[in-house]
């Protein structure tokens, strides 16, 4: 077990919490197994579960994203979080290199009738790379939506003008 994290199992949620608002470089992959477990564990306290995804995305890096990536599609599927942890997970997405699941999923959520945060935080994945040919496309699905429609067709005006 890293340094960072070596009394994570004994320690409380606060504990934990300071553990996270310590890092500040990439992590190592014990600690990226540490993290994804604690941030899948329902039972888990919230704040908790959110700062472990925030840290997840900013401070992983390839190859280890692809774990942190499926984790967090493989959990989004069998589980219905909070909404704050849903949109930390989705924000722990934007931190990373978008892959094509992403924008799939980015854009199911989008079109879904998940809580408004949480469709709007599916959008901002979409927006953060608006440049990328498979968001494009996803955003031309979304020209017509009575909430997004406006939005993405900016976004496309921008990338043809």
């Amino acid at each position: 077990m890293s340094e960072r994290l070596q009394n994570w199992q004994q320690g409380d949620t606060e504990d934990r919490l300071q553990a996270l608002l310590r890092m500040d470089s990439w992590l190592q992959p014990d600690e990226i197994q540490v993290l994804l477990d604690t941030a899948q564990q329902v039972e888990v306290d919230d704040i908790l579960r959110i700062e472990c995804w925030k840290v997840l995305g900013l401070y992983s890096q390839p190859p280890h994203t692809a774990s942190v990536r499926t984790t967090i599609h493989e959990h989004w599927d069998k589980e219905q979080d909070e909404e704050y942890v849903q949109i930390a997970m989705l924000e722990a997405l934007i931190a990373m290199d978008v892959q094509t699941e992403d924008v799939r999923m980015a854009l199911a959520i989008v079109q879904s009738d998940e809580y408004i945060l949480v469709r709007s935080a599916a959008f901002a994945l979409l927006c953060h790379h608006h440049d990328l040919p498979e968001v494009r496309s996803a955003l031309e699905q979304l020209r017509d939506d009575s909430e997004y429609g406006s939005s993405a067709v900016k976004l496309l005006a921008e990338q043809e003008g």
